[in-house]
């Protein structure tokens, strides 16, 4: 059966992608408070391992080439946008704690099953994640700039990765989707995650816009080359670990 949480997630995913929600996972730390990571687990069903491995496979990859078109922008002198700036440090911090989350999870489902019970009544529960890493990380979540954000100098180079970035983003929103439409992936904490995902990106694509929007020339004659567009690769990966 498939979890309470995974069909709550893909239930509120449409309408949570249009508000600046709080985190549905891992909201971040509390200062004083004492960590209490827990494990998530699942079933053991060869399908919904698969699914949760092709999943990290492309958004794994997918975030970490984020995060290098994130520092390749901040270092570029012409990047003027401070919206645009204020994001790329957001999705740096954000998005490389995301990274954490899915290795935490790879570890996870390379672990044997674990059985509850004796005989006829044992249950087999397969270890999915652990929750509590933010606050044993001491993480908090970096705010996304709102479109009101969206004015200041605006130059090709800040349109060149907002139309890049955008691009991007709208890749990690159909991974999520994917993973979210997929009747094998029961993965409970991937999908909560996904709700971050669709939240986050769908708001930083919505500010991104209204940048580009706010550019004083020619925005359609901005070009972005495709390898200016990082971590495609990894949404076509799909073999069996």
């Amino acid at each position: 059966m498939r979890s309470l949480c995974a069909m709550l997630a893909g239930a509120g995913l449409a309408l949570l992608a249009a508000m600046p929600a709080r985190a549905a996972i891992e909201e971040g730390y509390v200062p004083g408070g004492a960590p209490v990571p827990s494990t998530w687990y699942g079933s053991p069903d060869a399908a919904a391992i698969q699914a949760d491995w092709d999943y990290i496979r492309g958004m794994r990859p997918h975030h970490a080439g984020a995060l290098t078109m994130a520092r390749d922008y901040l270092a570029d002198p012409e990047a003027r946008s401070p919206a645009l700036r204020r994001l790329a440090e957001a999705i740096i911090r954000n998005q490389s704690f995301e990274i954490g989350l899915l290795d935490d999870v790879a570890r996870h489902l390379d672990r044997p099953p674990v059985r509850l019970g004796v005989g006829p009544f044992s249950l087999a529960l397969q270890p999915m994640a652990t929750e509590g890493m933010a606050q044993r990380q001491g993480f908090m979540r970096s705010p996304i700039p709102g479109v009101l954000d969206a004015a200041g100098p605006v130059s090709a180079r800040d349109v060149q990765f907002a139309k890049a970035m955008t691009a991007h983003h709208q890749a990690a929103l159909d991974m999520a989707r994917a993973y979210q439409a997929n009747p094998a992936a029961r993965n409970g904490f991937l999908a909560l995650m996904n709700v971050d995902i669709v939240t986050d990106q769908s708001q930083e694509i919505a500010l991104m816009r209204a940048v580009t929007a706010a550019y004083q020339g020619d925005a359609a004659a901005v070009a972005v080359e495709p390898g200016m567009i990082h971590g495609m690769e990894g949404m076509a990966h799909h073999h069996h670990h």
